[in-house]
């Protein structure tokens, strides 16, 4: 009861009535509790505050971009089954810096010129794109990519030379199509704003199988590279020439 009335004594608008009624009856409610005229003295005074106190006094909310940064990274941090050492960034695609890697499979001519030529259309595109030429081995090159983030590789091979089509590898599932060449920018676009999927496009194009192997050793990008100029084999009917998986 003591407490509500010194709460009601902060101000005098609120006090008054109580103040009226114990002047005018001597008695009063005051929180289902009666009180008399006798129980209580009051006197009405002017006071100066100079300043009121609230708890907490100050909210130092720290939100920033750093912040946002960092949980994205942790968020995406990946390794694939079986090999921590093979470790890759799940980014999405449509916040991942680099888009797409075009990687020729050999340093002899023109796959890197047809890769350049490639990563020209995408950067056109607004694609964001990077290209790696080095003598390292593809499963390597793989590897480098999926560290950054990279959601999609294109890998030109001496097929594509002949028959202008090249692979696309996922990141996350590492499942390889064959495309047209002059489809790669279009697919990438649309996986990128996300009104394609990858899983859909292994029900358009030829699902191709390669082994990347267990590490990041030499043996690996032998392997890679054996089977991707092996992915397809072309035959002629007298209907024209097709490709299909070898």
């Amino acid at each position: 009861m003591s407490t509500a009335i010194e709460a009601l004594g902060e101000s005098w608008t609120d006090f008054q009535p109580l103040a009226d009624k114990l002047t005018a009856d001597g008695t009063a409610t005051v929180d289902s509790f009666t009180v008399t005229s006798d129980m209580l003295t009051w006197e009405k005074k002017s006071k100066t505050v100079h300043e009121q106190k609230y708890v907490p006094s100050v909210i130092e909310p720290s939100f920033g971009i750093g912040r946002i940064l960092y949980s994205l990274l942790e968020h995406s941090f990946d390794y694939r089954e079986n090999d921590e050492k093979r470790i890759f960034m799940r980014f999405n695609p449509c916040v991942a810096p680099v888009k797409c890697a075009v990687l020729p499979l050999s340093n002899t001519e023109p796959l890197p010129k047809l890769a350049d030529k490639i990563a020209t259309g995408l950067t056109a595109a607004g694609l964001s794109c990077k290209t790696d030429s080095s003598g390292a081995s593809l499963g390597k090159r793989y590897a480098r990519m999926d560290e950054i983030g990279v959601p999609f590789c294109v890998t030109v091979d001496f097929e594509s030379v002949t028959a202008n089509t090249a692979t696309m590898r996922d990141r996350d599932s590492m499942v390889q199509i064959r495309l047209p060449i002059g489809d790669i920018e279009q697919v990438v676009e649309g996986l990128v704003s996300g009104k394609r999927v990858f899983e859909e496009l292994k029900k358009v194009y030829v699902v191709v199988t390669v082994d990347e192997g267990e590490g990041e050793g030499e043996g690996e990008g032998k392997v890679a590279a054996v089977a991707a100029v092996k992915l397809t084999k072309v035959e002629v009917t007298p209907r024209g020439r097709f490709s299909r998986p070898a």
